[in-house]
């Protein structure tokens, strides 16, 4: 496996920056180096605030999925570098901004990793179970103003859909807008896409403080989708689909309940443009029959 390339070009610049900072690291120690370079060239991995700050889902499946390949050998939570120089499998752009991540950030491990990260993004600590080991009271209080930002209370139904965003920008919008319920509104909530089947999704969001449900009643078969490649195709389908909510209403009863309880919900499928999705149609109808407030991510 080590005469080849990995399958994605942001594991190989994982890798390379491995290799950049050539020493032993932990899982957490590199999700923070991966963030700091992130914030100043891109190579392909999101984060969201998590439970030890800044995470990307995407890139621990990726360290697990390259030590299963023997690109990384990981020991007692301790990643290894891969033996092969992977910098050459960067493109010279990307090899370049990697070598000039600072000494002195290279050099940061543990809490001082961890603390730096917090002290210089501090949205990144807002779910964070370590604040008082890491954080001084100055640190604490920009904390907490990060926040108060997302502290918001009205009752809202929002739509959201995830077409081409990743599982963390996805689950920012949801925590930046303090959302607490995710309703999947898809018939089948399956994905080839990373993050967004029923499993993952009702595995992860409640460790960020949002829970989830799946409501297949407010579906479309996915048959029906097929060759809407124009307006008229899409407003055939939701005319059609609008007809039906009349019969959907023990399904919208339980949205409203829902609501209720948790004040601000959102409802989800996958495209990214309301309009060419059918929760448009579920969200219209609860405004209009119910006064409901909904805003479309």
């Amino acid at each position: 496996m080590m005469n080849n390339k990995p399958k994605f070009y942001r594991q190989c610049f994982l890798l390379s920056l491995l290799r950049i900072i050539d020493r032993e690291v932990t899982k957490t120690d590199l999700q923070k180096h991966s963030f700091l370079f992130s914030q100043q060239h891109a190579m392909g991995y999101d984060f969201i605030p998590y439970q030890y700050g800044c995470y990307s889902f995407q890139l621990n499946k990726d360290i697990e999925d390259l030590a299963q390949s023997n690109f990384v050998k990981i020991t007692d939570n301790k990643i290894q570098p891969a033996k092969k120089n992977p910098i050459p499998w960067l493109k010279t752009a990307d090899s370049n901004q990697l070598l000039k991540y600072p000494k002195e950030a290279k050099k940061l491990y543990g809490d001082d990793l961890i603390s730096f990260v917090y002290r210089n993004y501090p949205y990144y600590a807002i779910n964070s179970k370590i604040i008082n080991r890491v954080c001084s009271d100055k640190e604490k209080s920009q904390i907490q103003d990060e926040q108060s930002k997302i502290t918001k209370n009205s009752p809202i139904i929002y739509t959201v859909g995830y077409e081409g965003i990743s599982l963390e920008i996805y689950i920012n919008k949801l925590i930046k807008n303090n959302i607490k319920l995710l309703c999947d509104v898809r018939k089948n909530p399956f994905s080839r896409k990373f993050g967004f089947n029923y499993k993952t999704l009702s595995s992860l969001l409640p460790k960020t403080g949002i829970d989830y449900i799946h409501i297949p009643q407010l579906g479309i078969e996915s048959d029906k989708r097929q060759g809407l490649d124009n307006k008229e195709a899409y407003k055939k389908l939701f005319d059609e689909y609008k007809t039906t909510l009349s019969d959907k209403q023990e399904a919208l009863d339980k949205i409203l309940n829902l609501q209720k309880k948790y004040q601000r919900i959102a409802l989800t499928c996958f495209e990214k443009l309301h309009r060419e999705c059918h929760r448009h149609c579920v969200s219209d109808y609860l405004a209009n029959k119910h006064n409901a407030q909904t805003v479309h991510l």
